[in-house]
């Protein structure tokens, strides 16, 4: 690439991101990746930088580059200047500019357009018999000391709360805060607020203010997703949800997987810390909207509950998830206990309590957990499963006797890896695609009704069941030239395509397509996860049909098309009033334990009850698998309503 900036003979570079507003000095063969990450300037790398991915496409505006392996670029996109990231080398000061379709700072849109009403057993049916959050604010009026009851200061507190309380709990406090005691107690005449925190069999008093300030108890819930991180406000005193916020979960630059993240913090030396900072930092970003927009200070929180599958509650906390990925797949803790909030970063009062929800095992982590708490599945007589379908597809099968689990490595398809035109769902990701026209195209939407730049999930699963039904793409995911679409051709490489939006058609700035390739990593995740649940269910003697319900969990299930998900076998053939959609359920299960210590402890019984199905040893999971890389399945007998639908073509 020509340099229209003079090659520098320092051994350092200045590289200027122009859409970020900022600059870093990098030594001179660094890659653009590194020096984005050093910026604090996030690029979409699913791959983690090991130049497979494509995804990380910046261009070179100005400056001298090394490098930047051109295979997944077209020739009009090089001569743009376009370069990967994570394979192009600093060989001079650089201008660089990050398109938002890779920009992982892009927040996340409120609202969509959901196809069904979200299932809010969750919240609704769910809330806790008896508001007890995990740390509660208690207004008590301590006796004055004299001479007939000269008990001591602490003596006479624990003796409020627990004539307060109407308990016989035992109860701790820090010697910090005992040192307030004497004077809080004597300067408020005795009428104190108690914030107590459970610790399973003692409350710990973490602090002791003047007055009567219990109406101001706030907790904050946090699902810390693969992809996405989510941010719950809750009002503790009367168990209210006030406001949500939400973001992309900035460890995405390191890869698309929870495995290829692990390998880079164990390859990389301060990797690990890197990776926990800014996992803090995106959940403390959230807090402090959520401040900002109630007024509130740091001071006004004083609770944490996360969940998030096991490799993410190891991130959050700071401790090395190396041993999940290598045999026999331990990792250090499933069960931590309750930590002061500061001593992993987070800003909240700084006695503030963090809980983070149990896993299961290394591979079914606390956002399952919470899903089948927020379910009420393991109280129901009924057999009932919950799929939960992210970056990972995690599995559970039971009621109020058994709890079976298993998870399916998906991979991240749905969420735009190793797809041509394949993005997460922000601005101008095509969210949804409608059936074919007379005019012969598709009609579609894009998230926040922006010019399309990609398709995200939702779109995929729409767009498979539309090239299938019109019989431009057969049950293997193989184009069909003989079918006469004037949209099927063959890409600079000589594979078979097929154009979704041509370059211009509502600002598209390039021709968006779905490739062979594409269909072949999308027909794996569907099988994936089709075969978890069908082989557990096998192996407990049973079938589909038995189930009472399905549940469908997870963001990208929020916006899925029921029928089109059927159509492809992403999920079984089951009539409707069989399927749900379950919305977030690991928010809304870190919700119920935030609110009652019941409920948490219920938490806790059902990872310790919950029996882990591991698919990769069971000898006939690859035939499962093998026989769903189909559309919709080898054996379309399973699916009797789509060949209806296809004998009515």
């Amino acid at each position: 690439m020509m340099s229209d900036v003079a090659e520098s003979e320092s051994p350092e570079c200045l590289v200027r991101f122009v859409n970020n507003e900022s600059a870093v000095a990098v030594a001179r063969g660094s890659t653009i990746l590194d020096a984005a990450r050093k910026a604090g300037v996030f690029i979409d790398s699913l791959c983690g930088g090991d130049g497979v991915c494509g995804k990380c496409r910046v261009i070179v505006r100005e400056g001298k580059v090394k490098g930047g392996r051109a295979e997944s670029l077209t020739a009009e996109e090089i001569r743009q200047g376009n370069v990967l990231a994570c394979e192009t080398q600093v060989d001079s000061d650089l201008v660089v500019e990050v398109p938002v379709a890779v920009s992982l700072r892009e927040q996340i849109p409120e609202g969509g357009r959901p196809r069904r009403r979200l299932y809010e057993m969750a919240t609704r049916e769910r809330q806790p018999s008896k508001l007890e959050p995990l740390v509660r604010k208690v207004h008590l009026r301590v006796s004055k000391p004299s001479l007939e009851n000269n008990a001591a200061d602490l003596e006479r507190l624990e003796y409020a709360l627990r004539e307060t309380l109407k308990s016989d709990n035992e109860y701790q406090m820090g010697l910090k805060v005992i040192r307030t005691l004497p004077d809080v107690l004597r300067r408020a005449e005795g009428s104190v607020t108690a914030t107590v925190g459970y610790r399973g069999r003692l409350s710990e008093i973490t602090e002791v203010t003047p007055g009567d300030t219990s109406a101001r108890s706030l907790g904050v819930a946090v699902d810390v997703g693969t992809t996405t991180i989510v941010a719950h406000l809750v009002d503790l005193a009367v168990g209210q949800t006030l406001e949500s916020a939400l973001m992309y979960n900035s460890q995405a630059a390191y890869g698309a997987d929870v495995i290829r993240r692990i390998i880079w913090c164990s390859s990389n030396p301060g990797g690990l810390g890197k990776i926990h900072e800014i996992t803090v930092e995106d959940i403390n970003q959230l807090i402090h909207e959520l401040e900002e927009k109630f007024h509130l200070s740091i001071n006004d929180i004083d609770l944490v509950v996360a969940v998030g599958n096991t490799t993410m509650m190891h991130f959050l906390l700071g401790i090395n998830p190396e041993w999940i990925r290598r045999e026999p797949y331990c990792g250090v803790t499933y069960q931590p206990p309750a930590f002061r909030a500061s001593e992993v970063g987070l800003t909240i009062n700084a006695r503030g309590l963090l809980y983070c929800l149990p896993s299961v095992g290394s591979f079914v982590g606390a956002d399952i957990t919470a899903g089948v708490l927020a379910t009420g599945m393991n109280e129901s007589d009924d057999l009932r499963m919950l799929i939960d379908i992210g970056t990972n597809g995690e599995v559970v099968i039971g009621n109020r006797e058994w709890l079976v689990c298993a998870s399916a490595s998906a991979g991240p398809a749905f969420e735009g890896a190793g797809n041509r035109d394949g993005m997460r769902a922000t601005h101008g990701a095509i969210d949804h695609i409608r059936g074919w026209s007379r005019s012969r195209t598709f009609g579609y939407s894009t998230v926040g009704d922006k010019p399309p730049i990609g398709l995200c999930g939702t779109a995929y699963v729409d767009l498979l069941a539309e090239l299938l039904h019109m019989g431009v793409m057969d049950k293997t995911g193989r184009f069909d030239f003989s079918n006469g679409s004037s949209r099927l051709r063959r890409g600079p490489d000589g594979t078979a395509e097929y154009v979704v939006v041509y370059a211009g058609e509502k600002g598209a700035p390039r021709d968006l397509v779905i490739t062979e390739d594409d269909c072949s990593n999308l027909i794996r995740a569907k099988a994936a996860i089709y075969a978890a649940a069908k082989l557990l269910l096998r192996s407990l003697g049973l079938t589909f049909a038995n189930l009472k319900e399905i549940m469908v969990a997870g963001a990208f299930g929020n916006y899925l098309d029921l029928e089109n998900a059927v159509l492809i076998g992403l999920l079984p053939d089951l009539p409707a009033e069989k399927l749900r959609f379950a919305g977030n359920t690991s928010i809304a299960g870190a919700k119920i334990a935030m609110l009652s210590c019941d409920r948490y402890r219920e938490a806790q019984r059902i990872a310790q009850r919950m029996t882990y199905f591991e698919l990769s040893t069971a000898p006939s999971f690859m035939e499962e698998f093998s026989s769903a890389c189909f559309f919709p399945h080898t054996n379309i007998e399973e699916f009797p309503s789509v060949m209806a639908r296809f004998a009515n073509k």
